[in-house]
């Protein structure tokens, strides 16, 4: 059998990716295939995987084994961002000369045309996956606020309690973009701030709770 990679992603770090895992060997097993290895995040689909621990140590990992495939369940595992999905793709494809297989939905695969480039309809089909994730992720959005407002409606939602705070795990817990980007970079907090749009005070909570 062959060798590849896979990758997968949750958003949160209570989800447990333990079923894409078992999915995408399932699914690499069919193509002849063998996982040497799984990577994962517990990331947004907003978080781009430059700044995503697994999927570097991933790209690292395949360079340094010289590893051409990769497995994923689906498009959004990637991201949910269309840019993001598109960029992150190429660079795998054009730049690393890999092929990504994507389980769902369709079994589809981008890899290298004979001028190391994804063609055309493979591009094409990368467009549309990668809009209908993000559009995926703009309604789950869209039905939150569409909640929260109907429970204003109803005096039943008060968001946090003026002068309550949340623990050191709830903080952990809520923005694992900014711990992702404590933990493996010597950024300063003003960049991390910048870098996933939230204030600075934020960060410098994050910071305090995940240095304990």
């Amino acid at each position: 059998m062959q060798t590849a990679v896979s990758y997968g992603r949750v958003s949160t770090t209570t989800q447990n990716v333990d079923r894409q895992q078992i999915n995408v060997e399932e699914f690499a097993f069919t193509k002849g295939y063998e996982i040497e290895k799984f990577f994962s995040d517990a990331v947004t689909g907003k978080t781009h995987t430059l700044e995503r621990s697994g999927f570097q140590q991933m790209l690292k990992f395949c360079q340094t084994q010289n590893i051409k495939t990769l497995f994923v369940s689906e498009i959004s595992r990637i991201s949910r961002r269309v840019s993001h999905t598109i960029s992150t793709v190429e660079t795998l494809v054009e730049e690393h000369g890999m092929t990504v297989h994507i389980q769902h939905p369709s079994l589809l695969s981008f890899s290298p045309d004979k001028k190391g480039q994804i063609d055309i309809l493979q591009k094409s089909m990368l467009m549309m996956l990668s809009l209908g994730a993000e559009m995926e992720l703009t309604y789950q959005q869209s039905r939150r606020l569409e909640g929260i407002a109907e429970a204003k409606k109803k005096n039943k939602y008060r968001g946090r309690i003026k002068g309550s705070s949340y623990s050191k795990g709830q903080l952990i817990e809520k923005h694992p973009d900014i711990v992702n980007l404590l933990n493996h970079s010597a950024l300063p907090d003003t960049k991390i701030a910048e870098i996933v749009k939230k204030g600075l005070s934020t960060v410098k909570r994050v910071k305090k709770a995940v240095n304990g």
